[in-house]
């Protein structure tokens, strides 16, 4: 009897119980949908010229570049006063573009100190030393742009 009954319950509890929940999968809906996410940001990514030229020259994928970019320009977006803030909101579109591709996450709020830009960038498995490479990049792209030899000399003083 003892043996019929925990049968009963093993086979109740593996008919109950959905197949992802039993391997440790976690909700299967959830992480398609993140995985569909990072996938889409990343190849939406990758198209942008500046994040070709980081990826080109630092070996780092797609979305950290992105990820390392959008941090470096939020830094600036609110480092920079007057002038130098209005001329960096102008110069491209693909800049704009770069921190609304990651959505809600971690990048899209303010970083407005060093601590807080390299918090970001090794949340994206990027050290220090790795997110430096990227100034040089963003600031030729930059240039490129049209930014000011005044926009430029702050970048240079406000990023490492």
């Amino acid at each position: 009897m003892k043996y019929a009954a925990t049968l009963l319950t093993l086979s109740s509890l593996l008919l109950t119980t959905p197949s992802y929940a039993l391997f440790g999968q976690g909700d299967k809906t959830t992480d398609v949908m993140t995985q569909m996410a990072t996938q889409f940001a990343g190849d939406k990514a990758s198209q942008s010229p500046l994040v070709q030229s980081i990826t080109e020259q630092v070996d780092v994928s797609p979305t950290q570049a992105t990820g390392g970019a959008s941090a470096l320009l939020s830094m600036a977006a609110n480092g920079l006063t007057g002038r130098d803030q209005q001329e960096l909101a102008s110069l491209s579109p693909d800049l704009s573009s770069l921190s609304s591709l990651l959505g809600d996450n971690a990048l899209s709020g303010s970083i407005g100190s060093m601590s807080e830009l390299y918090g970001t960038a090794e949340k994206l498995g990027i050290d220090a030393a790795t997110l430096k490479q990227f100034v040089p990049v963003v600031l030729d792209y930059l240039g490129q742009q049209g930014a000011s030899d005044g926009l430029l000399s702050s970048l240079t003083q406000l990023w490492p």
